[in-house]
């Protein structure tokens, strides 16, 4: 198929490679997605927090990719379960194995912006967030003040924590206060972060998950907020959910990959294109070259304009006149059907009534044949005399 068309190869492999490597060498954007993966440096990942816990506010820590179900028979009653994400929603089988592992004597913490479905049912959550701020510009939000979190313990009731409105923080409009018991708030009458006990263990629930992500961790003065929540759990085995993420990537495929990819993606779209381009430009069948044919020359002119000249700067009159004279006998044989062998008045006469041509014009032509014939020397003037009334008599000729 590419026989013969190895320069648009080339041209779509360079290409192909110059874009990747454009996209490659150029500044990375900055990606806002609000994925709180462990892994991710973003601003809103929980790469940072998630090196933290370890060692410094657990014993052990263990990354969990599974549900609530497959996880509460892995739990021995001395863990601390954290979920962070941005909403949460729980089916069936998931709250009844968060009352399992919580009645275990585990704690349980989850954080997020809302809280649906079974969950919210169960436990009467209702969460509120000023939803104007979703759709605003990042950069328009970072200056601008946000929500100030107080901690209801009386070694932090003096130590308000402020955050911009980059920061989403809602807040809990209904929850069971008989039940619940309130450790944060986000401003007058807003509650953040409420705490329950069942069973021997104890639920935290948190309606500010973005105090934990790498912008508020890394070189931020409100760092400690999220260190004396986590400082609080008593349980010192920590178990960090990946599963119930909004980015939960473990079943990542190639495509995937390739489309998560700015500079792959861009390759990936000029690499379909080329392709479809190719298709319409050159694969359709080529007909064959058409040689080019030179035309078949007259060898006879040739020979004969070779041989008049080789007569003529030979000056050799006699024999030029002789072969003359020889071909126009047989000229007269052929058209008149007479034999030349005798010239005599008979034959002028034959030749005058065959031919048209008035008969002291034949006589004169016959006699001066025969005697340039018989001549031992001819003149190039008595040549040109012959050729002259031999083409006068074929020109008069009615045959």
């Amino acid at each position: 198929m590419f026989k013969g068309q190895r320069k648009y190869i080339f041209i779509f492999a360079g290409l192909f490679i110059a874009i990747v490597a454009m996209q490659y060498l150029l500044p990375k954007p900055v990606n806002w997605s609000r994925t709180y993966l462990n892994k991710d440096k973003i601003p809103f990942g929980c790469y940072a927090i998630h090196n933290l816990v370890e060692g410094t506010f657990s014993d052990k820590l263990i990354n969990n990719n599974q549900t609530l179900y497959n996880l509460k028979d892995k739990l021995n009653g001395n863990s601390s379960v954290i979920l962070i994400n941005k909403n949460i929603n729980l089916n069936k089988n998931d709250v009844k194995s968060l009352y399992q592992i919580l009645e275990q004597g585990n704690t349980v913490f989850i954080a997020a912006n809302s809280f649906e479905g079974l969950m919210a049912d169960t436990f009467h959550l209702e969460t509120s967030y000023v939803f104007f701020d979703y759709f605003t510009s990042i950069d328009s939000l970072i200056n601008k003040p946000g929500s100030q979190i107080h901690l209801t313990a009386s070694n932090h009731v003096n130590k308000p924590y402020s955050y911009s409105r980059m920061a989403w923080i809602s807040s809990f409009t209904n929850f069971d206060s008989t039940s619940f018991r309130i450790k944060a708030t986000a401003g007058k009458n807003k509650t953040c972060l409420i705490e329950r006990k069942v069973g021997k263990g104890k639920l935290l629930l948190m309606s500010a998950p973005d105090i934990f992500t790498n912008y508020f961790i890394v070189n931020n003065t409100n760092r400690h907020l999220p260190y004396a929540i986590f400082s609080s759990i008593k349980n010192k085995n920590f178990v960090w959910d990946e599963y119930y993420k909004t980015y939960n990537v473990t079943n990542e495929s190639f495509l995937k990959f390739i489309l998560q990819n700015d500079a792959l993606y861009t390759a990936y779209l000029l690499l379909l294109f080329s392709i479809i381009m190719y298709m319409i430009f050159e694969g359709r069948r080529r007909q064959r070259a058409i040689p080019v044919l030179e035309p078949v020359t007259n060898s006879t002119l040739d020979f004969v304009n070779v041989i008049t000249h080789v007569y003529y700067n030979s000056n050799n009159h006699q024999n030029i006149a002789a072969e003359r004279i020889k071909y126009f006998y047989e000229n007269i044989r052929k058209k008149f059907n007479i034999n030349t062998n005798e010239i005599n008045d008979v034959f002028i006469r034959e030749i005058t009534d065959l031919s048209g041509v008035d008969f002291k014009i034949v006589r004169q032509l016959f006699n001066y044949c025969e005697k340039l014939k018989n001549a031992p020397e001819i003149s190039e003037y008595d040549l040109i005399e012959l050729n002259r009334q031999i083409t006068n008599f074929n020109k008069n000729s009615l045959r």
